[in-house]
């Protein structure tokens, strides 16, 4: 395995102080093995522990890949169609009226988020949420008809996550700990609970973050609950899981996701046919669906433009970490960035930057 050459470690470095970003962790893969790895700075601010390559970040919304897969995962097996009206598999979404899974995978739905139910967070120790129980807490709204144009939205995979639920008969985070984590040995969880601590990265939000201040609006608990010790202009956060764990549930490494990314370039181990992959990274509607990403929306992945390049990626972003899970299929390129800071969209961009760095560099090399 290879690593980044001097110039480049160089320039992610720049990057990430130009963004006060304490701490990070890179995978870059292709279909068949790491191509290399590495960590920058602190993985927590008040110990000053490093970050590595083993470092645990919150992926957040990411997991919607992992989610859709599991949607086309069980189409394959007959549980499902993925033009199925929502009402056949989630009694309570009914009223939803031409809404089907591949609106709802695509962000084509026409619903609405509720802002309390995605911001919903449980505590180490309490009990899990169930999908159905994180379901209850969205309001299940159109406010345009479904089809008509891409609205990125929690509420559509808050939704399929139940799809997951009653369609296999287990729940969702099981379901996609057996049928998906397993067989591809992906070390991942959905709860901090299953984790050592000592690996876990620690988030951190500006003093005076919005996301900080909705919280202390919206959910004043939570906030408290949440918000730890100051370290300069940054507060670290105390552990927590998603309550949603459909929307961006999972926990991991970018050594471990990177093998996610791996079977999506066409690697040997694969949890679904090619067939099915490349209908996922097929377009399905065209609209910004993200920060980056602003060409349209396939199964889950996200259609995005750089210069004269192609990709897919999809980011995640929460209460102290910003994730971005990259494909450059032409390059057969796979990257997986992960951050212990979340500022929308600076970080996100930051991770953009530090994606197409990789790209050029991989491309001069070869």
């Amino acid at each position: 395995m290879s690593a980044p050459s001097p110039t480049l470690r160089r320039a992610i470095e720049a990057t990430l102080a130009r963004g006060r970003i304490p701490g990070a962790s890179i995978a870059v893969t292709d279909a068949h093995a790491l191509t290399w790895t590495d960590a920058f700075g602190v993985a927590d601010v008040g110990t000053a522990r490093p970050a590595t390559v083993d470092t645990l970040y919150h992926l957040f919304s990411g997991t919607k890949l992992f989610t859709a897969t599991a949607i086309v995962q069980l189409a394959e097996r007959g549980a499902l169609s993925l033009d199925d009206a929502i009402g056949a598999h989630v009694p309570a979404a009914a009223h939803l009226r031409g809404v089907t899974l591949r609106h709802l995978l695509s962000h084509a739905s026409g619903l609405v988020d509720t802002l309390r139910a995605f911001l919903a967070v449980r505590f180490p120790g309490e009990p899990r949420v169930d999908s159905a129980q994180a379901l209850a807490r969205y309001r299940l709204r159109a406010k345009v008809a479904p089809g008509r144009r891409v609205r990125y939205g929690n509420v559509n995979y808050a939704l399929l996550g139940e799809v997951v639920s009653c369609a296999s008969g287990t729940e969702y985070a099981a379901y996609v700990a057996r049928e998906i984590l397993a067989p591809l040995g992906m070390a991942c969880v959905f709860s901090v609970d299953d984790v050592d601590a000592t690996r876990m990265a620690t988030g951190t939000l500006e003093r005076w973050d919005p996301m900080r201040l909705a919280l202390r609006v919206l959910l004043p608990d939570v906030a408290r609950r949440v918000t730890g010790a100051r370290h300069g202009g940054l507060v670290a956060l105390a552990p927590y899981d998603l309550a949603t764990a459909a929307i961006g549930g999972l926990i991991g490494s970018v050594t471990e996701l990177a093998k996610f990314l791996a079977m999506h370039l066409g690697g040997r181990a694969s949890v679904i046919g090619s067939a099915s992959i490349a209908q996922m990274q097929s377009m399905q509607a065209r609209g910004a669906a993200g920060i980056e990403s602003r060409v349209g929306v396939g199964l889950g992945w996200k259609h995005g433009r750089a210069g004269d390049h192609a990709f897919l990626n999809h980011e995640g972003g929460g209460a102290g970490f910003t994730t971005e899970l990259r494909l450059y299929p032409s390059a057969n390129l796979g990257i997986v960035v992960a951050m212990n800071a979340m500022r929308q969209p600076k970080t996100m961009r930051i991770a953009h930057t530090i994606c197409e760095d990789i790209l050029a560099e991989t491309t001069r090399r070869r």
